[in-house]
Parts: structure tokens; sequence; C-alpha cells
């Protein structure tokens, strides 16, 4: 995945993916161990099979619900598996899987802590989702010591790791934690600040930009960018949810201290994402315009995923126009069948019919992405 994809999988996953709903990862199964364990996440693991039923309706009406997506997407870490194709027939195997759709809940180490077999509800999915991380949660025993007054070093950080795996608040019991460690810049230490500084406003996040060479080195250059990115679109969102621009300039102000070569890019990232979530369409458009003019000239890859935002968000004619010229400059300099669906589809909403229908021949001999 390119770094351009990581972005903005993390900034509009939620309206061009999966329409609010859960984000599934993108990768095999391994590779969502591994972030399971890197991010202290439980997997939810859907398995299912193409032809049935009841995986089709829990795809189109369950797992799209936005109060599912933002509970799971928060808690786990998501993966749909096809059970009779690729690593699925191992993976039945492994976990005895013997009706559809059976839904697992995997921790890091990958033990099943949770299972339903069958369809469910939204409301059952979240018990389901609730239970598993009530099994996985061992910080109610941390917290016990905390009440008592042990203040060890190892059981502050043990805690906020228990934490972070259940899901709930980290940032007093980290804080406390590196108070401890004084000046240490040890590699112990450093994977530590990285693991919490989960939003640009927080003193976790402002140890990682004074260690930043050496975790760049530490933990390499994309990683360390998806990291910052990640922190700083959570401090957007919350400018978002308290309704203050102040955030969002801290979040702009955090990236450029952090990756100083990236923070004019997503300065006007930020305030896509900042006027797109506050559902102001004409400020969101205005800022997609300005970074397209100035980021996404002749990168197919760019100008389709903002035609595929105004396809999916903008009624006005007018808007939709110019969406179909990035779809056209897109799909004529990248002959995708992704690329040249977007443009068949705003060919259409612009009342061009005869054109679209040109395309989607050409479309026909394209293997789909």
């Amino acid at each position: 995945m390119t770094r351009f994809n990581i972005l903005f999988f993390l900034l509009f996953s939620a309206s061009i993916q999966a329409q609010d709903g859960i984000n599934f990862f993108q990768g095999s199964f391994d590779d969502a161990l591994k972030t399971a364990k890197d991010e202290h996440k439980i997997i939810f693991m859907d398995a299912y099979a193409e032809w049935c039923g009841p995986c089709k309706r829990m795809a189109k009406e369950i797992f799209t619900l936005k109060e599912v997506g933002d509970f799971f997407n928060k808690h786990f870490i998501n993966v749909k598996m096809d059970m009779e194709k690729g690593e699925g027939p191992k993976l039945a195997a492994k976990y005895k899987v013997t009706v559809y759709p059976t839904l697992y809940f995997i921790d890091e180490a990958g033990e099943v802590v949770n299972v339903k077999v069958g369809g469910v509800n939204s409301e059952q999915l979240l018990g389901l989702g609730k239970v598993a991380l009530t099994k996985g949660d061992k910080s109610k025993d941390y917290a016990l010591e905390y009440e008592k007054g042990n203040r060890d070093p190892e059981m502050l950080k043990a805690y906020a790791y228990a934490l972070m795996v259940a899901g709930q608040p980290t940032l007093k019991i980290a804080n406390e934690y590196i108070k401890t460690q004084g000046k240490s810049d040890s590699e112990a230490f450093l994977e530590f600040i990285f693991d919490f500084a989960s939003e640009a406003d927080c003193t976790v996040f402002d140890k990682l930009v004074l260690h930043r060479e050496k975790l760049f080195k530490l933990k390499g250059e994309a990683v360390f960018k998806k990291k910052v990115q990640k922190a700083c679109d959570a401090t957007v969102d919350k400018a978002v949810e308290f309704q203050t621009q102040d955030l969002l300039n801290e979040a702009k102000k955090q990236m450029k201290l952090a990756l100083p070569s990236f923070a004019a890019e997503y300065s006007m990232l930020a305030d896509i994402r900042y006027f797109q979530r506050n559902n102001d369409l004409v400020k969101a458009a205005a800022a997609i315009e300005k970074y397209i003019s100035k980021y996404a000239k002749g990168d197919s890859e760019k100008l389709n995923f903002y035609a595929q935002v105004y396809n999916l968000h903008m009624k006005d004619k007018k808007a939709l126009i110019k969406a179909e010229k990035w779809a056209a400059e897109a799909y004529t300099k990248k002959k995708t069948y992704k690329n040249g669906r977007t443009y068949v589809d705003l060919m259409r909403k612009n009342g061009k019919e005869s054109e679209a229908k040109k395309v989607e021949e050409e479309l026909k001999l394209l293997p789909k992405d």
C-alpha cells in the first residue's frame, strides 16, 4: 500500500470504502496478526463464503452501520476472510469453521477469545465485541494495584498496555510511566512513546517529536509517517467533536514539528478532513480543489480518489462536471478498471449515456482492480 493510499484510507475510508461502517484490513491474516500485536488490539474476523446468504446480509446491512463501524474500527483489527479461497481453507481448518458466517475475536497470540456461529443483528454484534474486550481485559487487576498505591514503573507500563487492549483511556497512566523514565532514550522507552502517541495534542506526542530522529530510524520512514498522520488525524477529529479550530491548528503545528517536509500538504488535507466531517461541503469542495491544483495534477490515483468523493457526496452540477474532468484525466493517464468505473459513473450522472457506454465496453477488456 502506497503512502497516499495509507493516508487516504485514514482520511476517507468511512465515506469511500465502508460507507461509515467497518473498515476491513487489506492484507493477509499474518499481516493482520502483526498489526494486532503492534497496536495491542484483538482481531475481529468475519469467516464467510461467497455463496452464503446470511453473510451477504451482514455485509450489506450490519457491517455498513455507522455505530458498528465506530466501535469496531476503534477497538479491533477487522478482517473479512473467504474461507473457500486463498488462505481461507487453512484458517478454516485451524479455527474449525463449519458454518457461515462464523464471527471470531482473536487475540494477538492467535487465540480465540470469543466466537459466534451464524448471523447476528447490530446489537448482538456490538455485544459480542464488548464481551471480547472484557475477556481480554486485564486492566482491572492493575487498577486494584494502582488504587493500593503501587507506582512501580513496570506495573504502570503493563497497566497502560492493558488499558490499550481494553479500549480504555490510556494517557493518564502512560504519562505517569513516562515521568518515571526521566531522560531515558532506550529502545524500549521509545517503543512505548510510539505506541501511546495516539493524538497530536498530548504530551506523549511531544515526546515523540522530541525523539523523532531516533524513532524515524527505529521504526522506519513509512511506519513513522503513518503513526504521525494517524495521531494528527485524531486531533482533527477532536476539533470536529468539540467544534474548535484551535485543535485543527494544533494538528497542523504538530505535523510541522514531526514531519516538516509533509506539513504544507497535510495542512490542506487536514482542512479537507475537518470540513468534510463537519458536513460543510462547500468549504470541503474549495479545500479539495485547492489541494488538487497544488498536489494532484497528473496523479491518476489522487484525481480518481477525489472524483469518487464528489461522485458520492456532491449533487451540484458544476461540481460533478469538475469531478468528471478529474476522472477523465485519471482514466486517460492510467486505464484501470477502477479509474474507468468512476469515469463512467460520473458521465452517467452528467447525462452522457452514449459516451459512458463506450468506456464501459472498454472496461470489459480490463481486469477488475
